[in-house]
């Protein structure tokens, strides 16, 4: 009985064996084909790899802009000498051309300390923008999150309001912030003002023409 089963062991191993071997080079392309006809089909329309590079996706998008670096260095001291004595001079504007395309935008702007008071900070919410500040001079806190309280709306996916709570982060020449969309933030420059250059993102979840204020 034990050999029967011996024997009925071996044989079985040499029908697996033998199923293997009529795999072979055949047989593995096969299998190969059979894993490939698995995989998703590309959509329809779909254009050939270094193709998209061909395609000007945003045809405003005009010639490549170049900011100076010491233009913008410049503008701090400019412009808070101007928010010092209150009258009018220099503007944002004469140190840098603000940009507006279809997606995205960038603009000078410079925030004098507020007056010594108890209010809270004042907040603005956009849902369908992403701020980017590049701080170029002057320090202050910008706070981000939190809830945003006597919360109004200015226009379509636009809110102003007063901070409440929110994370701080506190902001030098140099640094950089990024706010996702739908996040209430407050700017609280320090005594002196800070000055930075606001970059928008349009994410797309309606015109920007409600952002850029353009028809």
């Amino acid at each position: 009985m034990k050999r029967f089963v011996a024997i009925v062991w071996s044989g079985t191993l040499v029908v697996a064996y033998m199923a293997g071997s009529a795999i072979g080079p055949a047989g593995s392309a096969a299998q190969t084909a059979a894993a490939g006809a698995q995989q998703p089909a590309a959509p329809a329309g779909a254009l050939p790899p270094g193709e998209y590079s061909k395609i000007q996706l945003a045809p405003d998008q005009g010639q490549p802009t170049f900011f100076s670096g010491d233009a913008l260095r410049k503008a701090h001291p400019a412009l808070q000498a101007r928010a010092k004595s209150g009258q009018a001079g220099v503007a944002p504007r004469d140190f840098m051309t603000p940009l507006v395309t279809r997606n995205y935008s960038y603009i000078l702007l410079h925030r004098a300390a507020p007056p010594q008071t108890d209010q809270k900070p004042a907040a603005e919410l956009h849902e369908g923008v992403t701020d980017v500040y590049y701080i170029v001079g002057g320090t202050g806190t910008v706070y981000v999150g939190g809830e945003m309280e006597n919360r109004r709306t200015s226009r379509p996916g636009e809110f102003l309001g007063q901070m409440g709570g929110g994370k701080p982060f506190k902001l030098q020449a140099g640094d950089i912030l990024t706010i996702p969309p739908n996040m209430a933030h407050g700017t609280v420059p320090d005594a002196g003002g800070m000055t930075y250059v606001l970059q928008k993102i349009n994410v797309g979840l309606y015109p920007w023409s409600l952002i850029n204020g353009t028809p």
